[in-house]
């Protein structure tokens, strides 16, 4: 059982490649409100705001934050526990970076590509409202990254995959990322787990599978 995890810079289009990666794999797809059903399973409320909020110094020391980024890895553990399934989300690949059965795929293009795309995709013609929109959205990916997992945005240092959209279009890096993750057994590290290793409480392990099968 394989895991892909799918890091996208907005208006990258790597929405798109991670549901056509599902589709064509016959993997199960995961991104924010997925991994939202799960939590509403245990009752936790207001992680749309501790998702998308913009964090400071204050924020980083508030224990209800902290607690929905815990629940965050938790229940991404369990779907990896799960297999099978393609995880769209920040820190995701950051939390599964332990294991060797995880392909780890970053979709991104240059600022004046994903500006054009914006414009297009919502309609805007007002160029400097649509900057200020996409860096804005940029600001609060970044800063989440940041803030709760220590690393940078712009890394490149936990993908084993980077793919430019400017100059590979998500009709060629579909087949390019599914041949990735069906070589991945291949190869042998003995320093790594699997995700068959993961240790997940039975009821978090059976909320994220029904939240899971639900998903069309």
């Amino acid at each position: 059982m394989s895991v892909i995890t799918f890091s996208r810079e907005p208006c990258s289009e790597g929405t798109l490649i991670a549901e056509s990666t599902a589709k064509k794999l016959g993997y199960r797809l995961a991104g924010k409100k997925t991994i939202e059903e799960v939590l509403l399973q245990y009752v936790l409320v207001g992680f749309e705001a501790a998702y998308d909020s913009l964090p400071n110094f204050w924020t980083r020391f508030d224990d209800e934050t902290t607690r929905m980024v815990q629940m965050f890895d938790r229940v991404v553990l369990a779907m990896a526990r799960l297999g099978d399934v393609v995880i769209m989300g920040r820190g995701a690949f950051r939390v599964l970076a332990p294991y060797k059965n995880v392909l780890h795929v970053r979709i991104k293009s240059p600022f004046s590509y994903r500006l054009t795309t914006y414009m297009y995709r919502y309609n805007i013609f007002d160029e400097k409202k649509a900057k200020s929109a996409l860096l804005e959205a940029d600001r609060l990916r970044a800063s989440y990254l940041e803030m709760h997992y220590g690393i940078r945005h712009d890394s490149s240092e936990y993908f084993d995959l980077v793919i430019d959209t400017s100059k590979i279009p998500p009709h060629t890096a579909v087949p390019f990322i599914i041949k990735a993750v069906e070589t991945i057994g291949d190869v042998q590290d003995g320093k790594k787990p699997s995700t068959d290793s993961i240790e997940v409480d039975d009821i978090l392990l059976e909320a994220t599978r029904r939240v899971l099968d639900e998903q069309p």
